[in-house]
């Protein structure tokens, strides 16, 4: 996906500064090892400074700048006017809607404590909403009691989060306030560095994720940001040594940190969340994460409806840990109409050719990299067949449907020419795999690219091999059976009840074969009867985990 970095008004480019900075290091520690790979991650994230003030842009690079409003205000700011600011912003709207179209995802970050912040943050995030693209609003809330503002100004800020409220978009609220201490009384500016590094740590993890949504299925995304309320980033690090699994002191450690973030307003039990873990470690040390951050979200109420999203940061260089964006629950809502600007996997396009496929990878490479420059992410097919002079490898070069989909989603040459003729005869392609595979929101990308031959072989895997459990849904207060329940009935489930544990995967399984092959599809499917309700743990449930 394609990101977009936007900061507006003088304190939100401080922020955006502190996170392009952690990027940039990002980008140097890959470009050591593999520099085509850098050079992708660079291109993944597009960062702009937007502001009503000229001079203030003086240092930012010139591409990287976003002046707005040059009629209203001159060039010369909004003079600590938010009315002056939004008129400004409602100016340079053709540019702005034009910029925005390009990205999948876009951050805004400002602060409410002069004008260009204050009167942009949510008619900015109002566009966003509007062409169904995702937006993540940081803002800040600046701080009457310790005389940063006036009255006129904090009331201001107040009444820019009602409105997000009132037009359901979500918030991450950071207070000013909290980042003050008695104790240790500092200026402002170290003050303001306190709050800029952890916002920025946290973005910085979520990036990781939205970037290449190869475990985050973008209609979790769609019910994550639904509805009104606040959301709260995180980030626990945790270092161990290379090799090793973290000790638990240092899991409980950085599960605490990124919990406990106590710049973000958060009054309400959490709701959907997105946990996101980086770091080379086993399975055993991401259960404990997990376990961590859900027994504390449990914790918060007796009947608190967390329901985690869990998703692993390949690739990402240290400092690891843990991202959590958790967001207040404030009732069931209609999931988000969400446009996607699709492209290629990034971290799944590094394509390793052998001698005789260079130059035919060569070609797709330079393909890929001009469909991402210009921010559609369209690859032709024509321009994506291999080549008759290109010599290919002799022999069986897949071994299963699952190292199959995984080249293909990468534009693996072979692959691409396997996925428009007929399964091989001595693949494996097992009900399990291709279950496995549609959990996968990359494979729902390519799925395009198979011929009508591939996509009834692998209905055929799922409808012999994989035996669906009959459960007993809630449709308002009426009980549907999963196999009995149309597919605009289970859609209409998943998007205002919350069903969790292995009642919640056979649904989502039956909406995407559904959406992928048809509704008719569904008939082809075995259920079982299940013979008496299963009796989860709480904990448990929310784990996959069952007693």
């Amino acid at each position: 996906m394609s990101i977009l970095l936007v900061s507006t008004g003088g304190g939100g480019g401080n922020i955006l500064r502190s996170l392009k900075t952690l990027f940039a290091r990002d980008v140097a520690i890959a470009h050591k090892t593999d520099a085509k790979y850098a050079e992708r991650l660079r291109r993944a994230v597009t960062t702009r400074f937007l502001d009503t003030n000229e001079f203030s842009l003086a240092d930012v690079p010139k591409e990287e700048r976003l002046l707005i409003g040059a009629a209203t205000t001159r060039g010369l700011g909004s003079g600590h006017d938010p009315a002056l600011a939004a008129r400004a912003l409602e100016e340079s709207r053709d540019q702005i809607e034009q910029l925005i179209e390009k990205y999948s995802v876009v951050i805004t970050i400002g602060t409410g404590g002069k004008g260009t912040g204050a009167g942009t943050m949510f008619p900015l995030a109002e566009i966003v909403r509007r062409q169904h693209k995702l937006v993540l609003p940081v803002f800040v809330r600046p701080s009457f009691e310790r005389h940063e503002v006036d009255k006129g100004r904090y009331d201001h800020a107040i009444d820019v989060a009602a409105r997000f409220d009132s037009a359901r978009i979500r918030l991450i609220e950071i207070l000013n306030d909290r980042a003050y201490s008695d104790r240790d009384p500092q200026p402002q500016s170290v003050v303001w560095e306190r709050m800029n590094l952890p916002i920025a740590r946290g973005l910085r993890g979520l990036i990781y994720v939205l970037w290449d949504l190869s475990q985050v299925d973008p209609s979790d995304l769609s019910i994550l940001l639904a509805g009104d309320g606040r959301m709260r980033i995180g980030f626990g690090e945790i270092d161990p040594p290379d090799g090793d699994d973290p000790a638990d002191a240092q899991i409980r450690e950085a599960v605490d940190r990124c919990w406990h973030n106590p710049y973000c307003t958060f009054s309400k039990p959490a709701g959907t969340s997105l946990v996101c873990i980086q770091g080379e470690w086993s399975n055993l040390a991401d259960a404990k994460i997990k376990s961590g951050i859900a027994a504390l979200a449990l914790g918060s109420a007796p009947r608190t409806r967390y329901n985690p999203l869990y998703a692993r940061a390949v690739h990402t260089p240290r400092p690891w840990g843990v991202t959590a964006l958790l967001t207040e629950y404030t009732g069931v809502h209609e999931p988000l109409t969400l446009e996607w600007t699709l492209r290629p996997s990034l971290l799944n396009v590094r394509v390793t050719p052998s001698d005789s496929q260079s130059e035919q990878v060569i070609g797709i490479e330079k393909i890929v990299e001009e469909a991402a420059s210009d921010g559609t992410g369209v690859l032709p097919r024509a321009q994506l067949e291999p080549a008759d002079r290109v010599e290919r490898p002799t022999g069986p070069r897949f071994a299963t449907v699952a190292e199959f989909a995984k080249a293909l989603n990468r534009l693996d040459p072979i692959a691409l020419e396997l996925a428009g003729g007929d399964p091989p005869p001595d693949m494996s392609i097992e009900g399990v795999a291709v279950r496995q595979l549609l959990s996968a929101f990359w494979f729902r990308s390519i799925f395009p690219r198979l011929s009508l031959s591939w996509r009834e072989r692998l209905l055929e895997a799922l409808a012999t091999n994989v035996v669906i459990p009959n459960h007993v849904l809630w449709r308002r207060r009426q009980a549907v059976h999963l196999a009995g329940a149309s597919y605009d009935e289970l859609k209409e489930i998943a998007a205002t009840t919350t069903v969790n544990g292995a009642a919640g995967t056979d649904l989502q399984l039956l909406l995407a074969i559904a959406s992928l092959w048809g509704d008719e599809a569904r008939r082809r499917l075995r259920f079982v009867e299940v013979a008496a309700p299963e009796s989860p743990s709480r904990l448990g449930a929310l784990l996959g985990l069952r007693r």
